[in-house]
């Protein structure tokens, strides 16, 4: 712009453009994408509380008849879990308690860890190993566990899945027990389990 009447510029704000469309717009599309941020996050938040993320199994489980074996010949404690796919307690258990990896480290240094599968549901019958121990150890509920020396009497059971903590306990609570010498029983008397969760609730005998 020429310069006015006596030489004088016209005042710099008069010489400074005005703000564009798009500039003037920016603020709001920021807080627009904020919005939309934070809506997708609060879904997912409640997404992954309703489908919680699954973890895979950390335990090296063995099958029945190579896991007693190892157990025996190290005279060691196994851990049986009796187990079915896709039941939700077995999953939620899995994923809690196995899924940990200080839990599965605790356990492959205590047990033997053996994975009894009952496919009574798919196929109508069970393998001869695990309708035996189902038998052995009066397994009627998915997921049982199981601690106990291979063909010896005594063992301790937690019947269905009471949480991560209950079931640590348990088997904090199982190998003490299991490492104590065995009371003297009766001629003739059954085999006796501590049953836990719901197979009783409480600590105590329960004979089969």
């Amino acid at each position: 712009m020429p310069p006015n009447e006596g030489g004088a510029r016209p005042p710099a704000a008069a010489r400074r453009p005005g703000r564009s469309g798009p500039t003037r717009a920016a603020p709001n599309v920021l807080i627009a994408l904020a919005g939309a941020l934070l809506a997708a996050r609060v879904a997912l938040g409640v997404y992954e509380h309703a489908r919680p993320v699954e973890r895979a199994d950390r335990v090296e489980w063995r099958e029945p008849a190579a896991g007693e074996a190892e157990a025996r010949a190290g005279r060691r404690l196994a851990l049986y879990c009796f187990t079915r796919d896709g039941e939700p307690r077995c999953r939620q258990m899995s994923r809690e308690v196995f899924g940990d990896p200080r839990s599965a480290a605790a356990i492959e240094r205590q047990f033997v860890p053996i994975r009894v599968l009952d496919l009574s549901r798919e196929e109508g019958r069970n393998p001869p190993d695990v309708e035996r121990l189902e038998r052995e150890y009066s397994v009627r509920e998915f997921p049982t566990l199981v601690v106990a020396h291979p063909g010896r009497a005594r063992f301790e059971r937690q019947a269905g899945y009471p949480g991560a903590l209950a079931t640590v306990q348990f088997l904090t609570r199982a190998t003490g027990r299991m490492l104590m010498p065995a009371p003297r029983q009766r001629p003739g008397a059954s085999r006796d389990s501590t049953a836990a969760g719901v197979d009783g609730g409480a600590d105590g005998a329960a004979s089969r």
